[in-house]
């Protein structure tokens, strides 16, 4: 086997190499990362919802807390 041979062997699978690369890469990109999008969507709207209950606690606790000093006289 001279140089020149192995050089091609070489060539060829780094050429077979980069294609199942290209492969793996449009899978992650069509598979894995549509559904983080979409994970993400749900997430943010939990987020959205946790946050506006907060402020309605929040909102309830400084109220009743008005309302007792009120009652109290100051």
């Amino acid at each position: 086997m001279n140089k020149a041979n192995k050089w091609a062997e070489v060539t060829d699978q780094n050429s077979k190499d980069i294609v199942d690369i290209k492969h793996d890469i449009k899978v992650i990109k069509d598979n894995h990362l549509s559904h983080l999008e979409s994970d993400m969507a749900k997430q943010s709207k939990a987020i959205e919802k946790i946050d506006n209950r907060i402020w309605w606690v929040l909102g309830i606790l400084v109220a009743s807390t008005v309302i007792g000093m009120i009652k109290n006289g100051l």
